[in-house]
């Protein structure tokens, strides 16, 4: 009976394994195999919901996300297997990181109801009636003020049209059926919750967007003050923005009321309803003042007023001290704010070019140009047309076909001089600053040399400051509102997750403004995250960031394709040699940090320097700084070193870089040519600042370069004005030689785990 058992067991095992291995195969084939696909007219929307219908059905769904799988539920009208897939995934996840998964679930319940219009519009409805302010304040920002509809609509209008096979893979039905959906959901959505949205910040706040006050030369600018309703008979102090994105940031000042203050936004002279002629930077130096001044003598102020903003608007507060610190002005909290002509539109005196479609961006009309700021198509064309062709930097309009009269006054001012200092507080302007100040900035912020020279002036003209300053992981845009878990491929420490916008700043409005308690992370005057350790680090000033420096020297000694960055100064002589005449490649490409990690780096692009293993964990903070001594040439020379960490793993971790022009090395305001053929010594100390960890065995990769690619100027030495150079100026190839005296620094906290909280 066992024997018997035993072999009918092994028959119906052997059966079931060659089913399995049929079933299998047959699945093998049926993923491999092209799904067929005839193209159709798009706007027949009845047609392409079917053919979308059936694409989603032949399509295979394994391993996708229980997001994709939902999209794919919703396309082949599985609505109710939709449904309960997008409830799963809204109970896994937390109401603020789920804007777009609610939107999803009132569509599909509103596909399972007999008025699709009626039941999404109740449901929505009802949802913000639900919510609370800042949530509802999220929901605007997130799904109208960064409204990607128009875009979802033509990039799945252009894929299809793109499509031309009569079969496709099914990567690429996945893809197409992914565009279908978001083009779907928000075409047939956008103007619902756009609406009800609008109405609810009416239920909520009363909003006076009709002001304009007159400046005393007699020029307009255009305000909207936002209260909360139910109390707005109040005095109350007042947050104010000032902002040339003219109707970007009324969240902000919503945000503001329902924090329990009065939010107040002021654009840009010539924006919004201001009948001024639009021109950006030039004078908000007087405008700002004038403005506070406005504001506090209004019945609903109770004098007092405070400042936050990030970019522009973070130059505007800074801006608006540069003769007086209005009485009224309480506090400012300038986030990665820029710097006219010194780190915006050039760094370090080196001109970007992407400066030259913002100026269309915010002069085209009174509220901004989106459409020109998004026709990449355009801004790439140029920027490669440019290069290829080897024309002048100040010829860029010529070949865009549109006068672009901001950038042709930035031409005229390559260096440091009075168009860029009457803009902010130059030098002994900055000692009259005495209200209470937190920076905010971040290692990979495009604009931290901005936030950090307002710093650094702040510090050096002016004593007995309250001046704090906060910088940990961020870029651009997460240092002026909420980290995400990772930046640019890297995770983030839990303790880098901090809500800057909602929480910290308004920690720091109550503290100066009502008298509580400090917002619990500034616990010295300098506040910094150490990336690697899951803690922040505080100090009294930037100098006590560091208790020791990593010293090494560029040498000629090369083992495979890497030269050997030694400790001591050495006699060697590194030679590089540049065609500026070849526009078939580009120099200094990788400068950016993008990503943040990666497995390898072009080691061919550029002098590349590896150190010898780290023998201790040591945390770098601070900027580092160099001083390379070589001989070139040319009169000028546009620079760059990268600093990289080499991990144990064998990964690249990109520290920060510098990018800077040789002949205002000394002196920002004064250019000084090179003597070609001479040896010189060319210093630099303002690199972007960061704190990370780094282990035992990591090395360090110094990459030494010079520029010369598509996104800024090209200097081909002449000792021309640079902006008029062109690749006429390319006859003689640029060479240069580097020695061993030349130095890399690297600002170092040698450490015990008890200093780190």
């Amino acid at each position: 009976e066992i024997v018997s058992f035993l072999s009918i067991f092994k028959r119906k095992t052997m059966k079931k394994s060659v089913l399995l291995l049929f079933l299998i195969a047959i699945n093998s084939i049926s993923f491999a195999q092209e799904l067929p696909f005839q193209k159709i007219e798009p706007s027949d929307s009845v047609a392409l919901e079917n053919q979308m219908q059936q694409l989603a059905i032949n399509c295979d769904t394994q391993n996708l996300s229980e997001l994709d799988l939902f999209k794919f539920q919703l396309i082949r009208g599985d609505y109710k297997d939709a449904l309960h897939t997008i409830q799963k995934s809204i109970e896994e996840t937390p109401q603020e990181e789920r804007i777009y998964l609610d939107l999803y679930r009132y569509y599909v319940e509103a596909k399972l109801s007999n008025n699709f219009n009626k039941t999404f519009k109740d449901s929505y409805h009802n949802y913000l009636i639900e919510s609370n302010d800042v949530h509802v304040i999220n929901l605007d920002k997130t799904l109208i003020l960064r409204d990607g509809t128009d875009y979802f609509i033509s990039n799945f209008n252009n894929t299809y049209k793109n499509i031309t096979a009569k079969e496709i893979s099914n990567v690429t039905a996945q893809d197409l059926l992914k565009k279908y959906f978001l083009s779907t959901v928000y075409a047939s959505t956008r103007d619902i919750f756009f609406e009800e949205i609008k109405q609810d910040h009416k239920r909520r706040y009363v909003v006076n967007d009709s002001i304009v006050i007159p400046m005393k030369d007699g020029a307009e600018v255009s305000m909207v003050i936002v209260q909360r309703k139910g109390n707005s008979t109040a005095k109350k102090s007042v947050i104010l923005v000032s902002s040339i994105y003219a109707g970007t940031n009324e969240a902000a000042a919503m945000l503001a009321a329902s924090k329990g203050y009065i939010g107040a936004i002021a654009n840009t002279r010539g924006k919004r309803l201001s009948k001024s002629k639009i021109k950006p930077l030039e004078y908000e130096h007087t405008d700002v003042y004038e403005v506070i001044d406005w504001i506090s003598k209004q019945p609903w102020s109770n004098q007092k007023v405070a400042m936050f903003g990030g970019s522009y608007n973070g130059f505007a507060q800074w801006a608006s001290l540069k003769h007086n610190v209005h009485p009224a002005l309480k506090t400012i909290v300038p986030m990665v704010a820029i710097a006219p002509g010194i780190d915006y539109p050039m760094e370090n005196n080196i001109l970007y070019n992407y400066s030259y479609s913002w100026n269309f961006y915010v002069t085209n009309n009174k509220f901004l140009d989106f459409e020109a700021s998004n026709d990449f198509k355009r801004w790439n064309t140029l920027k490669n047309t440019w290069y290829k062709t080897g024309v002048a930097f100040n010829k860029l309009d010529s070949l865009d076909g549109q006068v672009n009269t901001l950038w042709n006054i930035y031409m005229q001012h390559p260096s440091y001089d009075d168009y860029w200092k009457k803009m902010i507080p130059y030098k002994q302007e900055f000692a009259k600053i005495n209200i209470p100040i937190l920076t905010i900035t971040g290692y990979y912020d495009d604009s931290q040399r901005g936030a950090m020279y307002y710093y650094n002036q702040h510090h050096t003209y002016a004593t007995n400051l309250n001046h704090y300053l906060l910088v940990g992981p961020y870029d651009h845009w997460t240092a002026q509102t909420k980290p995400e878990e990772s930046l640019r491929n890297y995770k983030l420490d839990k303790a880098a997750l901090i809500n800057i916008e909602e929480e910290l700043i308004y920690q720091w409005f109550d503290y100066i403004l009502n008298g509580k308690a400090k917002p619990s992370i500034l616990k010295d005057k300098v506040n910094f995250q150490v990336m690697g350790t899951n803690t922040w680090m505080h100090t009294s000033s930037l100098s006590s960031m560091t208790n020791d420096t990593l010293q090494f020297h560029l040498s000629s000694d090369k083992h495979s394709d890497f030269y050997t960055l030694k400790t001591n100064p050495n006699n060697s002589e590194i030679n590089m040699a540049f065609d500026f005449k070849d526009r078939e490649s580009m120099t200094n490409t990788d400068y950016y940090p993008w990503p943040l990690e990666k497995e390898n780096i072009n080691v061919k692009d550029g002098l590349v320097f590896k150190s010898a293993p780290l023998e201790k964990d040591v945390i770098i903070n601070g900027s580092f700084f160099g001083n390379l001594e070589f001989s070139i040439n040319k009169k000028d020379v546009d620079y760059s070193v990268i600093v990289y960490q080499l991990t144990s793993e064998g990964n690249y971790f990109h520290l920060s870089y510098y990018i800077g022009r040789a002949s205002y090395a000394k002196n920002r305001e004064q250019r000084n040519l090179l003597t070609p053929n001479q040896k010189t010594q060319i210093s630099f100390d303002n690199s972007k600042l960061i704190s990370k960890k780094l282990e035992n065995g990591s090395r360090i990769v110094v990459v030494v370069n010079v520029n010369k690619n598509n996104n800024a100027q090209i200097n081909y030495g002449t000792g021309k004005d640079v902006n008029k150079e062109s690749i006429k100026d390319a006859e003689i190839p640029l060479d240069i030689t580097f020695t061993g005296n030349s130095s890399i620094s690297l600002p170092i906290y040698k450490y015990s785990q008890t200093k780190l909280d």
